[in-house]
């Protein structure tokens, strides 16, 4: 694909409007012409539910009149012409008007995903230009001229795309362009994933946000204002998910809307079918008008499947899985158009059968829990059916961005102390560490360490007022991680998510996980935050020089673990704790319960790399002795019971994220680091592992890095030491 536009001229359609049958009279298709339905070829190769890749040619649009399974079956894309002989299609949607469709179309397999207008009327093809090395899915008609998209097109200059924390693919993100092709602009990334958009009556976006930080790995609900600001909770983050992940959210009337319930992986990108309603029901008389106060908090979602399995788990016969649906009415019990495959529809037991899930399209009655077939070709996917039919445009909702920030992008809380996880002491709170958020497009290798995390590098540490509140400025377009610490840089509280926010964009919270049902009201003229300059963050420092060249506490950034940590351990800690162990401390033993191997640990504090340590999948010759000693191994997998432990019960003196409540932090027993550093002043009584040993303690600066390295997640690597 070049950057040219393109038209190609194939058979005349004309667009169907709301009529006056299709062979459904009296049911929720009564006033319904025709149909539109993608049909891919087959496949299982789709990867875990936010992949985009899976590429099979001869994919297809076609239109269904009447909405039966007695139809006659039209193709409208792309099969009468050359250009699309080898072409892949992985979504569509409809224009307001019902004149047009865009879709997302791959011509052959050395080519990427673009994007393709077609008027319906004509037939005449158009190719939107977009960057022919990147991908373009998911697109989704805007009022004012514009498609939404998703993409793994970089928005920051000169940096590489994310890459997701499992399959290691190219995250894709949001960003939208003028039908025209002109006028391209590129949304904030998030650390993996934000895909499967759609449009929602009040204007926003609604898309599911692959959130991942230590423990978390699911797929969310979020909205986003068109000009991709205003990034906002949906559903799933507050404790009001019902599965891992949710997605291909619509819909169904302000505020309620159908989706996917399902797991990560395995399960072909389909699961149950969910009702989510975000708030308050305003009109309840046989259908749902509206929802108020729409918050994430008041969310509540009733399973419309109830034998559909929420996780991984192969679908019996005759439950299968639900691909996709689109709501015909707004009822207690809604009508759905859906797709829906019969089977196991999981990918290893299909694969070891040498099957593919059939996706068909069916006429979902949710109060009797049936569905009436329509369209079903056991050689492809029939998928994303909806009604060739007009809607109103949502309004265009006007653009935030400040033009004073440039490329920056302000953040920062109304008061601090005001959260709905924890109660804070008063006064315990000294700032907030702020923290940018990276995977292995950095240069590593696939993990950062033997923890769940992937790469932080602190952006800068930002005092509390008198009042509770924070302002700063950060780089635009990077997630964000936000830690409120005490003054002896121990966190207290990590926010459970990442964020980002458009450079020229600003986001004022109103505290540290505050009540979401709340609405945010800033005040210039009353919160201390507004009158003195924010602070800093690099918020203009180039990617490749947001790193530590020194590692004392006014400059440390990542927290490399030869660099940082190693040197104090080699001249602090290995003449007890090294390879000969003087100090005796237990070892334990990991075993591999479905081979019964096992390998035997000792505490050992040396940068030597352990060899022949293999057990399960966890290879501990990858990583110095001491970082496995004080880290732990694959703590995932002991944690699943994928591997035991016999013996010393400490086989992590760090816990990931939780500097205070680590064995070694305590023994440590820190100084405080702000305002100033005060060595007489310590977190946990006097004295310190080392002061009883008689030997020469840690320095303030030493402990500063051994306490962030923990608070980051634990890791070995970081961009110092790539």
């Amino acid at each position: 694909m070049n950057n040219v536009m393109k038209k190609i001229v194939i058979g005349a359609l004309a667009a169907s409007a709301v009529g006056c049958g299709g062979g459904n009279e009296g049911g929720p298709l009564d006033n319904v012409d025709a149909l539109l339905v993608l049909q891919r070829p087959k496949r299982n190769d789709t990867g875990d539910i936010f992949q985009y890749t899976s590429y099979v040619p001869g994919a297809r649009i076609v239109k269904l009149s009447p909405p039966s399974a007695d139809g006659v079956l039209t193709p409208i894309c792309c099969t009468q012409d050359p250009l699309f002989a080898q072409a892949d299609i992985s979504s569509y949607d409809l224009s307001f008007d019902a004149n047009q469709i865009v879709f997302s179309a791959k011509l052959d397999g050395s080519q990427r995903y673009g994007l393709f207008l077609m008027t319906l009327a004509d037939g005449v093809i158009q190719q939107i230009p977009t960057d022919p090395q990147r991908d373009y899915v998911n697109p989704v008609f805007l009022p004012g001229d514009y498609i939404l998209f998703t993409t793994n097109a970089v928005v920051e200059a000169g940096a590489p795309q994310h890459q997701d924390e499992y399959e290691r693919g190219t995250t894709i993100q949001l960003g939208r362009i003028k039908t025209d092709g002109s006028s391209e602009e590129l949304g904030p990334r998030n650390l993996s994933h934000r895909t499967l958009p759609s449009l929602a009556s009040d204007g926003r976006i609604i898309f599911s946000n692959w959130d991942h930080l230590g423990g978390e790995n699911s797929g969310h609900l979020m909205f986003v204002n068109q000009d991709m600001q205003e990034l906002r909770e949906a559903f799933g983050k507050e404790g009001t998910g019902v599965s891992n992940s949710v997605l291909k959210a619509r819909e169904i009337s302000p505020g309620r809307f159908i989706a996917i319930a399902t797991a990560r992986d395995r399960t072909i990108q389909s699961g149950a079918l969910v009702d989510i309603r975000l708030g308050t029901v305003v009109n309840h008389d046989g259908v749902v008008s509206a929802y108020d106060k729409m918050a994430e908090a008041r969310a509540s979602s009733v399973i419309l499947t109830p034998d559909v399995p929420l996780d991984r788990g192969p679908s019996a016969d005759t439950i299968g899985r639900y691909y996709d649906a689109f709501p015909l009415d707004a009822k207690d019990k809604p009508d759905l158009l859906v797709s829906w495959a019969d089977g196991p529809v999981e990918s290893e037991v299909l694969a070891a059968a040498g099957l593919s899930a059939n996706f068909g399209v069916y006429l979902y009655d949710s109060s009797r829990q049936q569905r009436r077939p329509i369209l079903d070709d056991p050689e492809m996917w029939d998928i994303f059916a909806r009604p060739l039919v007009t809607r109103s445009a949502p309004p265009i909702v006007a653009s935030a961005t400040d033009p004073a920030l440039g490329g920056t992008t302000e953040i920062g809380a109304l008061n601090t102390y005001d959260s709905t996880i924890k109660t804070f002491d008063p006064g315990s709170i000294y700032g907030v560490r702020l923290s940018e958020g990276f995977s292995s497009e950095e240069g590593f290798q696939e993990m950062f360490g033997t923890t769940e995390f992937e790469g932080q590098a602190v952006l800068a540490t930002v005092p509390l007022l008198a009042d509770g509140s924070w302002r700063a400025r950060i780089p635009g377009n990077i997630p964000v991680h936000i830690q409120a610490i005490d003054k002896f840089a121990m966190s207290l509280l990590s926010e459970p998510v990442w964020f980002s926010e458009r450079a020229g964009g600003a986001r004022m919270c109103g505290g540290c996980h505050e009540d979401r049902t709340k609405t945010v009201v800033v005040d210039p003229g009353v919160t201390m935050a507004f009158s003195f300059p924010p602070v800093d963050a690099m918020s203009t420092v180039a990617r490749n020089a947001r790193l530590s060249t020194v590692f004392s506490r006014d400059q440390m950034v990542g927290a490399a673990w030869d660099k940082a940590l190693q040197p104090i351990f080699d001249t602090k800690c290995v003449e007890c704790h090294g390879d000969s162990n003087t100090a005796g401390i237990q070892p334990y033993t990991v075993t591999d319960p479905t081979t019964g191997m096992s390998i035997t640990w000792t505490f050992n504090l040396t940068g030597t790399r352990a060899t022949n340590a293999t057990i399960g999948d966890v290879d501990f010759g990858d990583w110095p002795k001491s970082y496995i000693s004080m880290c732990g191994p694959d703590m995932e997998a002991i944690t699943r019971g994928m591997l035991t432990i016999a013996g010393n019960p400490n086989i992590n003196y760090l816990n990931p994220q939780d500097a205070r409540g680590s064995t070694f932090i305590k023994m440590m027993n820190p100084v405080q680091q702000y305002p100033t550093q005060n060595t007489s002043v310590r977190a946990f009584g006097v004295g310190s592992h080392l002061i009883e040993q008689g030997r020469a303690d840690l320095t303030a600066d030493e402990q500063y890095r051994i306490i962030v390295a923990t608070d980051l997640g634990c890791n070995f690597y970081s961009r110092e030491n790539k």
